[in-house]
């Protein structure tokens, strides 16, 4: 099941319904919310988008953040879950701690193949042990949001062998993590699991400049995973309102723009070294 990540709408009678993932998605939401209050509708809106910035919309809907019901995860992705919220990380280029805080540990979840988890390997053993065996019956479970390379233990490896064909992914996201990724992903496929089942995030755009960005790609280029780049976007204020707008000291539009089209078109540009790539 593909992920819907755009904006999710959805009546009850007299009431809508409105989970918005991201800031950009906000200036429409505004709209959307108020031809449904001119049509006498009570609206409900909420998502991380909405948490980060309750106030945009405070003048247009009637009830704003917190937790839409039914929950909205599943109306982006059917297959989609989470066993915790929240994360023990503070990184100033996520929003996680402004929109769920601390880590802390559902007992109630469903159990589906992709789990969104902010921190999964923060849990207790107890609680990640439990999420395994659970996850047992499923193929392909997809760790979608990352697993913390600082925090994989042995047991963790052991553990997640048992499940079938799973997606594990990490974050490259600062010069400072290298060796704890790089040793990751050694450790992992040295327990035998598939490279073409790794994958590595690699953000850039936050505190960085074009040749450490490039430096983090190509590292995990050469170990043959493919990057999954991600531009930095503010969590706050005007510029996060407009997607790819905001533009990192070091970086010009131009170059950011021509990173991001390199290292999202590897299936056909993975030949082709950087330095040659026009854009």
């Amino acid at each position: 099941m593909s992920w819907s990540k755009s904006i999710i709408y959805w009546r009850e009678g007299r009431e809508v319904f409105i989970s918005v993932p991201f800031t950009w998605y906000l200036p429409a939401t505004k709209k959307l919310c108020q031809w449904n209050k001119e049509a006498g509708l009570y609206v409900h809106v909420g998502g991380p988008a909405v948490d980060l910035m309750p106030q945009y919309l405070a003048d247009v809907a009637d009830d704003i953040g917190g937790e839409l019901y039914p929950l909205p995860l599943t109306r982006h992705n059917p297959d989609a879950t989470f066993t915790t919220r929240g994360c023990i990380r503070r990184c100033e280029f996520c929003a996680v701690p402004k929109t769920e805080g601390e880590l802390r540990e559902l007992r109630d979840w469903i159990p589906a193949p992709v789990v969104c988890d902010n921190n999964l390997l923060a849990a207790s053993r107890k609680h990640f042990d439990h999420v395994v065996d659970t996850l047992k019956p499923f193929k392909g479970i997809d760790f979608n949001q990352g697993l913390d390379a600082r925090l994989l233990s042995s047991h963790h490896i052991e553990r997640l062998q048992e499940l079938r064909l799973p997606k594990l992914r990490f974050a490259f996201d600062h010069i400072s993590v290298e060796g704890k990724v790089m040793d990751a992903i050694e450790r992992v496929l040295a327990a035998g699991f598939a490279l073409r089942r790794l994958s590595c995030y690699v953000l850039f755009g936050f505190r960085d400049t074009p040749e450490d960005a490039l430096y983090r790609a190509e590292a995990v280029k050469a170990r043959g995973i493919k990057p999954f780049l991600q531009r930095y976007q503010p969590i706050g204020g005007q510029e996060c309102l407009t997607k790819d707008c905001y533009v990192g000291p070091g970086w010009t539009d131009k170059e950011m723009h021509r990173f991001q089209r390199y290292w999202c078109r590897q299936n056909w540009l993975s030949k082709i070294p950087y330095a040659d790539f026009t854009g």
